[in-house]
Formats: C-alpha cells, structure tokens, sequence
C-alpha cells in the first residue's frame, strides 16, 4: 500500500509539473526559478508519509505558491542587504597613486583576510555563491544545509567581511 501511494503522489507530480511551471512562473519572475520552485515542491509533495491519503491538486499548487512567495522574499531581503550584485573588495581595484594603490592592496588583504578567518562552512558559502556562481539552493545541497541557511552563512560571511574591511559600516 505504502509503495502505491508514493506512487500516485509521482504521478500526480508528473501530470501537473509543467502548470504548476507554468504557475510559479510569473510568482518568481523566471522559467528558471519557476522549475527550482517545482522541484522542491516535489521534495516536500512526494515523499510525505505513505500512510496519508492523496491530497487534491490544490494542496501542489499551495505548496508552490507558497515556495515561490519564499523564495521572493529571500531575493528581497538579500537585495536590501546587498543592493549591489558584486562587493567592491571582489572587483579589481587599481588607485591612481602609488599611496592609494598601497591601501586599496591593505583593503583586499583585510578582505582575505577576514575570509580566511571565517568559518568553513561560512568561506565554502560564500565562495560558492560570489565567485563561483552557485545559487543558494545548489549551496545547500552541496553543504547539506537548508536553503535559509546557506543564505544566513553567505549573508553572515559577507557582513562579518564588510565589518572587518570598514568597521564604519
């Protein structure tokens, strides 16, 4: 009995996987994201107790509604927290004179400095999300962490970076 249910959970999935696509795409803003949304409704729709009897198709698309409505709101909090895309100290510097060539090379080493004085989990996030490209769902599943955490790590990592470069902020 156990195996049949999963069973017709997956297929409840496959029937409706490209509406609720289609769905989540003008909630998150791309195809992209819409298929992320999709897949990790699929994580939490499918694998839920055997035991439990089939819910409607309502219950997929509440389920991708709601994560779409979370992911935006991790997008908007990360936006006000880092409205640029890339730090200054990640982009290449070069100072015009010689004394400003000598502290924008003080900054970078603070920089790597501090990132070097993160915790491991923390400097993995962050190299994966700024200079490899990663988003934070793929952090995740590489750290084995939730999606909220691998966003702390990174947000931590970068404020703790920011404070150490310029303690004004």
């Amino acid at each position: 009995m156990g195996v049949g249910k999963k069973s017709e959970r997956y297929e409840m999935y496959l029937r409706h996987r490209k509406a609720l696509i289609d769905y989540a795409r003008p909630l998150v803003g791309s195809r992209q994201d819409a298929e992320d949304v999709v897949q990790e409704a699929y994580l939490h729709f499918v694998p839920e107790q055997e035991s439990k009897p089939l819910p409607a198709k309502a219950y997929l698309y509440r389920i991708v509604r709601n994560l779409s409505f979370n992911m935006r709101s991790r997008r908007k909090r990360h936006d006000q927290i880092h409205p640029g895309d890339i730090p200054w100290w990640a982009l290449p510097q070069a100072g015009e004179t010689p004394e400003e060539e000598l502290l924008v090379h003080e900054q970078l080493k603070g920089a790597a400095d501090a990132m070097a004085g993160l915790p491991e989990r923390a400097r993995k996030a962050l190299q994966m999300y700024r200079f490899d490209g990663l988003t934070l769902t793929e952090i995740s599943a590489e750290l084995g962490v939730s999606v909220a955490t691998a966003h702390r790590l990174v947000r931590d990592a970068i404020a703790e970076i920011k404070a150490k470069v310029d303690p004004r902020i």
